[in-house]
């Protein structure tokens, strides 16, 4: 079984040691970090290559860590959204896709729709939406989450997580769920979702998605 980590890391040098401790006690396949304010070439861990966007700018919020030896395609995608993406030869080949949505950002369904549709499929979509509704465990329903469960529900992609909340508020303490893994629907099946116990530094948990091995089946 693989295993893959996504996670809203608030700045890799802030928290680069529990970074490496995540990564020694998962030994995951591929990490899809978030607000990750680290430039090209600034590697954060040993035995993982860096992943950024096309065009990346050394603040940009999304990123893909690759564990040396895994084979994998770099996936360039014409969006104005935080993304990095890649074809990756796990369990099964599939495209793993690491997002980050400000919370003022403007998105919408058409926008969302022409990023997905550039994902070859089976896909896993990870990351922070900065979007509320119960569908995913939050206690309140925004206008973002309204339309992203309609995005969802409309294509027929699954929802992975399990209710458990993803964020907690630095300066009230408050916890939320805005960290989403959205699946292909051949593939979801076949994925667990959890969230860690522990920030780790940041203010969101850590996930972790377990591939099954029958996906190699599939």
């Amino acid at each position: 079984m693989d295993t893959v980590v996504q996670w809203n890391i608030r700045g890799f040098r802030s928290n680069f040691e529990e970074l490496k401790l995540l990564l020694n006690r998962s030994q995951s396949a591929v990490v899809a970090l978030q607000e990750r304010r680290l430039g090209e070439g600034q590697v954060p861990a040993r035995g993982y290559t860096l992943l950024l966007p096309q065009g990346g700018s050394p603040g940009g919020e999304a990123a893909l860590l690759i564990r040396n030896g895994t084979r994998f395609s770099k996936i360039d995608l014409k969006t104005g959204q935080h993304v990095a993406a890649a074809t990756i030869s796990l369990e099964k080949t599939l495209t793993v896709c690491s997002i980050y949505l400000p919370p003022n950002s403007p998105v919408s369904k058409l926008s969302l729709a022409e990023l997905f549709e550039q994902l070859p499929k089976p896909f896993l979509v990870l990351g922070d939406f900065n979007a509320h509704s119960p569908a995913w465990g939050d206690s309140r329903r925004d206008g973002r989450g309204r339309m992203l469960e309609e995005f969802i529900a409309e294509n027929d992609f699954i929802i992975l997580n399990s209710g458990e909340q993803t964020f907690v508020h630095a300066a009230y303490h408050s916890p939320s769920a805005i960290d989403l893994a959205v699946a292909s629907p051949s593939i979801a099946a076949e994925c667990s979702w959890a969230a860690h116990s522990d920030l780790c530094g940041s203010d969101h948990f850590p996930i972790f998605l377990t591939l099954s091995s029958n996906l190699n089946a599939m």
